[in-house]
């Protein structure tokens, strides 16, 4: 019988929840990103609690792309920075591209199992030399 791959493989459900925890890191950063995006956007009060927290978990998560992209300041001192953006769509690029791996490390890890059971279901399986069974219909000479 060959093994094949199935909710209960301990090695899926790791991945499984790998993955969820990378989108997860993903979905709280571009929160996170927006928020500041638009408190900057709208020049939001940077004395009260809420906005000084978006801006120190923007600190945290901006730090790989501080610079990149100059920022515009606007009438009554709304900014726009793209760099957000652009760390936005970084992140969900990173999530994206560590589903498409651990997907593929999974299918590789799937097809080696499923090779091994294989190899070891036909092995012990071996008919004898003497095969009295009629052949399958299509495979001789006319087909």
């Amino acid at each position: 019988m060959a093994h094949t791959t199935t909710s209960s493989d301990p090695g899926l459900r790791v991945s499984r929840v790998l993955i969820l925890f990378v989108y997860g890191f993903a979905i709280a950063c571009t929160i996170v990103l927006a928020m500041a995006f638009f408190l900057e956007l709208f020049n939001a009060n940077e004395g009260t609690p809420f906005v000084q927290w978006v801006f120190r978990a923007t600190d945290r998560i901006m730090q790989p792309f501080r610079g990149i992209f100059p920022a515009t300041e606007g009438e009554s001192g709304s900014l726009f920075d793209p760099s957000l953006l652009f760390a936005m769509f970084m992140y969900w690029l990173l999530a994206l591209g560590a589903h498409a791996l651990v997907n593929w490390i999974d299918r590789k890890i799937a097809a080696a199992r499923y090779l091994e059971a294989r190899d070891a279901g036909s092995a012990s399986a071996m008919p004898p030399s003497t095969d009295s069974t009629p052949p399958r219909m299509g495979t001789g000479p006319t087909g």
